[in-house]
């Protein structure tokens, strides 16, 4: 949006070429270059991936390829083959019925229609697009499709129709207060009216946009500067038109044309020596930004002032000066000319001589594959000749099979007679024994009482002699307990100041230890505040690890036993292109666009009573109907597919609005029987196993982009509730035929 700001300057300033070098050696140079470039190698092997997908009827893989060709082309500035390649990548993509690539490969054929000068097309295409963005309220892309109808139509010179854009542009940036987008609108209407030599009106409208500007003192204002002086020149006001160029002059990086307009406005009011000093420093500001078609209008307009100073000398060396390096110029641009027709032609020659070759090898190996089927045939053939032997013989073997059977079986039944026969007089035996076992039994219990009786009156008889021990003992201790209490009554004076003593002592130690030991039990609340913050914190990791009954067994047994699901219904989801978005932005953040991606998911997910398992790089696992069973898991894992196809479009149209790339999801379901669990040691996993697993990972590789890709079995428990759309059995790796469903 930015260039048009420059466009009434830009389209005045030519390529930049080296004077001093001769033509022969910039040939020779232009020819080395020529052959050295990788485009002819990025070319073939383009369109060697784009035959090989078109053979194996890779819709996708195809769309990339026509792509990669079509960049190749518009990037050598073979417009008209980028068209060609452009709108066959529109059919692929109509085909695959992914609209907003289709939106971005119809800017492509445009811009290639605009840039091959095909105006009129360039226009329709670019009218079909405005419409779109239109619809759906996107102003950024409004402005920058107003912008090239604007340049289409200044191409055909339909200024009415270029204005009515311009226009346009200006409403809708002061609708959504963008004064930087209406200035430029105003700018461009300048230069419009400039090219149709309304000088007044194009001086009226780069004063409006001069206003804008000058109230936003972050936005330069060097160029409107610029083009006012230019306009005021066309009417004929000097003093207008020196004063406005020279407020451009001093904030360019590239100073040299305004200053050549300067000198150009003296020399045309006869100011010779500010015309002389403005166009010197003209020439020293193009030798320093090399831009050498400047220098080479300087040194022409050098040449005249000298010669109204009547130094001819001087007029003649810049006259020469000027006629070498326009001279130099116009060889270097009819080279650069020669160069590209000679890098189209070559490409184009690329282009023939792949097809042709490819057009070659498939007819290789179509009759190779014609001899094969014919060998195959004949082996064929010799196989059904043996399989008839093998079959008469087999017939025979298969009836003398059937006679050993008929024996077998006779020998079988005799067999078993006696079998039975010998189990039940084995029976009979052991009936015999139990019954002996059974009286044994009887009469060890018999002689276990008598023992226990006998046991009993002698344990009463020492429980006796044990009393009359102890009441003899403590008659003893009695006499021995009066004579001490004479013996120790004469110590108890003595011994009641050493115990007075004794207990102050203990009083003031017993202080000091009870102050210890307060410090020493705070000191023990603090670390057990500490532990049971850890041990919270803990419990919670594993609570966010794994599912709440999972972690509950895990802390009361240490271990958690692996359980059989009858039936859960397992979802994944990938993003559909994430290797192109990896390439296109920094890690950092298509990390950070992934998790915003997945932290929706979660929410989700537990929204909708669904078990998240894991995430694998772009992909997305979750599982209903565990680890508590449920009935409602099918209509669940459906229920929270569709709203993370919502969730996915509302990302992708704030995306939209910050120019990053739009992302496109594939989501797959199958219900089944699972096996799930806790993995590992040491850092917890809660994971599940079984070929139901597998299947709901290949509804997801074999859905398409933007859809609900579900199994026969979940289709046959949520047809109640969803409405659903049969694909048919399609061929899946490692499985055959399924049926699909896309949930609608």
């Amino acid at each position: 949006m930015r260039n048009t700001i420059y466009i009434f300057l830009l389209t005045m300033l030519p390529f930049a070429a080296l004077a001093t070098v001769e033509l022969d050696t910039i040939k020779t140079l232009s020819e080395s270059i020529l052959a050295a470039n990788p485009a002819v190698e990025d070319l073939r092997l383009a369109l060697y991936d784009f035959r090989l997908a078109e053979r194996e009827q890779r819709t996708e893989d195809q769309l990339e390829h026509c792509l990669r060709i079509g960049h190749i082309y518009n990037r050598e500035l073979y417009f008209s083959k980028a068209v060609k390649y452009f709108q066959l990548a529109e059919l692929l993509a109509q085909k695959l019925g992914d609209e907003p690539a289709l939106l971005d490969i119809q800017w492509l054929t445009a811009n290639a229609l605009l840039e091959d000068e095909r105006f009129n097309e360039a226009h329709a295409a670019f009218i079909i697009i405005l419409e779109k963005h239109e619809a759906a309220n996107r102003y950024e892309d409004q402005v920058r499709t107003l912008e090239k109808l604007s340049q289409t139509c200044l191409a055909i010179s339909n200024f009415p129709k270029a204005n009515v854009y311009y226009l346009k542009t200006n409403q809708l940036a002061q609708r959504n207060n963008d004064p930087v987008t209406a200035a430029t609108a105003l700018n461009n209407l300048g230069f419009a009216a400039n090219r149709q030599h309304d000088f007044q009106a194009a001086v009226d409208y780069f004063t409006q946009a001069e206003v804008i500007y000058t109230a936003n003192p972050n936005i330069k204002t060097n160029y409107v500067y610029a083009n006012l002086g230019i306009a005021w020149n066309n009417i004929g006001e000097s003093r207008r038109s020196l004063e406005n160029l020279q407020k451009a002059d001093n904030g360019l990086d590239d100073k040299s044309y305004v200053q050549h307009l300067i000198a150009s406005i003296y020399l045309k009011n006869k100011d010779i020596y500010n015309s002389l000093k403005y166009n010197e420093l003209a020439i020293g500001s193009a030798k320093k930004s090399k831009n050498m078609q400047v220098e080479c209008d300087a040194f022409e307009a050098a040449s005249q002032i000298y010669t109204q100073l009547f130094e001819y000398d001087k007029a003649l060396d810049f006259y020469k000066k000027h006629l070498s390096l326009k001279d130099s110029l116009l060889r270097e641009e009819r080279l650069q000319q020669q160069n590209m027709e000679a890098l189209h032609s070559l490409l184009e020659r690329t282009e023939n001589e792949t097809i042709q070759n490819l057009s070659e090898e498939e007819l290789r190996q179509l009759a190779l594959a014609k001899l094969q089927a014919d060998n195959e045939r004949f082996k064929l053939e010799a196989t059904n000749e043996r399989l008839d032997a093998d079959r008469k013989e087999k017939e025979i073997t298969l009836l003398r099979r059937d006679q050993e059977i008929k024996e077998a079986n006779l020998r079988s039944a005799k067999l078993e007679s006696e079998r039975n026969r010998q189990a039940l007089k084995l029976a009979t035996q052991q009936l015999l024994a139990e019954k002996q076992g059974r009286e044994i039994a009887s009469l060890a219990q018999q002689n276990k009482l008598d023992s226990l009786e006998a046991a009993s009156q002698k344990a009463e008889q020492q429980q006796q002699i044990a009393m009359l021990e102890s009441q003899k003992q403590l008659d003893k201790l009695r006499i021995e307990k009066q004579e001490s209490f004479r013996k120790t009554a004469s110590f108890i004076g003595l011994l009641g100041a050493v115990l007075l003593l004794l207990i102050g002592g203990s009083w003031y130690y017993g202080r000091r230890l009870n102050k210890r030991l307060a410090a020493q039990n705070q000191q023990i609340e603090a670390q057990k505040t500490e532990i049971d913050a850890e041990r919270s914190r803990a419990e919670g990791l594993l609570l966010n690890i794994l599912p709440d009954e999972v972690a509950a067994e895990l802390k009361a047994q240490g271990v958690a036993t692996p359980r059989h699901y009858d039936s859960a219904s397992v979802l994944f989801t990938d993003f559909v292109g994430f290797t192109k978005i990896s390439a296109m932005l920094p890690p950092g953040e298509v990390v950070q666009e992934l998790n915003k991606f997945f932290l929706g998911f979660d929410e989700i997910v537990e929204r909708h009573n669904l078990e998240k398992i894991k995430t694998i790089g772009d992909s997305y696992m979750a599982a209903g109907g565990l680890p508590v069973e449920n009935r409602s898991h099918p209509q669940d894992a459906v229920a929270a597919a569709r709203e993370m196809l919502r969730f996915v479009e509302q990302q992708n149209t704030k995306n939209a609005a910050n120019g990053k790339p739009h992302w496109r999801i594939r989501i797959g379901i199958h219900t089944g029987e699972v096996v799930a669990g806790v993995v590992g040691s040491k850092k917890f996993a809660y994971d599940i196993w079984g070929d139901t697993v597998n299947t709901a990972s290949r509804m997801e590789s074999n859905g398409p982009a933007g859809e609900i890709n579900i199994s026969e079995a979940t289709y046959k428990l949520v047809n109640q509730s969803f409405t659903c759309e049969y694909r048919g059995e399609l061929e899946v790796k490692n499985k055959g035929k399924l049926g699909m469903y896309l949930v609608k």
